[in-house]
C-alpha cells in the first residue's frame, strides 16, 4: 500500500493567505487626488503584501487603481467603512471636510481603535485641526514609475512625481489628551 501526501484543496491553499494579509481601505474625493497625493504610497503598500481596496468618490475610471495594485470598490463610503474594522483606513481630508456623516464614522473608528487612520490633503475639517503626525514616505523606484503611469491613466500626466509623499497619521496623541494622575 502506497502512501500519498495529504494536501489541502487548491482553493483553500490560494485563499489561506488572504485572511492573514493586512488590509487597507482608501476613500478619496476623486481619482486625480488619490493618485497624485498617495499613489506611490498605495503602490508600495500593495507590493508589501497589503490588500488594498479603494473608492474614488467622483470617478468611474478604475484603471489608475489597477495600475497601483488596488482593487476598486463600487459602493458608497458608508458601507465600505462598515467592513474596515481591524484594518487600516486612508481618507482624503477633502472628503472628510465635505461629508460630516463620513467624518463622524471615521472618527468613531479611530476613537474605538477599530482602525488605524491615515489622512492626506490640505482641506482639513475643523475637528482634525492639525493635531496629526506627518509621515514622509519615500517612494520606491517602482512606485514612482507606476504612479507616473497611473497619473497618465487618470489624465493628470502634467503632475510631477516626487520622491516622497506626505500622509498624516492620526496617532495616539492626536485626539486623546493625557492627564497626569
Amino acid at each position: 500500500m502506497a502512501t500519498r501526501p495529504v494536501t489541502a484543496h487548491q482553493d483553500a491553499q490560494e485563499g489561506a493567505g488572504i485572511l492573514n494579509r493586512p488590509r487597507l481601505t482608501v476613500l478619496a474625493a476623486d481619482m486625480v487626488d488619490l493618485v497624485s497625493s498617495t499613489g506611490g504610497w498605495l503602490y508600495d503598500r500593495a507590493r508589501a503584501g497589503w490588500t488594498v481596496h479603494a473608492l474614488a468618490d467622483r470617478s468611474p475610471e478604475v484603471r489608475p487603481l489597477t495600475i497601483l495594485g488596488a482593487t476598486p470598490v463600487f459602493a458608497d463610503a458608508t458601507s465600505v467603512l462598515e467592513t474596515t474594522a481591524g484594518g487600516a483606513l486612508a481618507v482624503s481630508a477633502e472628503l472628510l471636510r465635505r461629508d460630516a456623516g463620513l467624518r463622524e464614522q471615521v472618527l468613531g473608528l479611530w476613537n474605538t481603535g477599530a482602525a488605524e487612520v491615515t489622512v492626506w490633503g490640505r482641506s482639513w475639517p475643523e475637528e482634525l485641526g492639525r493635531r496629526v503626525e506627518p509621515e514622509q514616505h519615500r517612494l520606491s523606484v517602482a512606485a514612482r514609475a507606476f504612479k507616473a503611469r497611473a497619473l497618465v491613466a487618470a489624465q493628470a500626466a502634467h503632475r510631477d512625481v516626487a520622491a516622497t509623499e506626505t500622509v498624516f497619521d492620526l496617532g495616539s496623541e492626536a485626539f486623546r489628551p493625557l492627564y497626569p494622575v
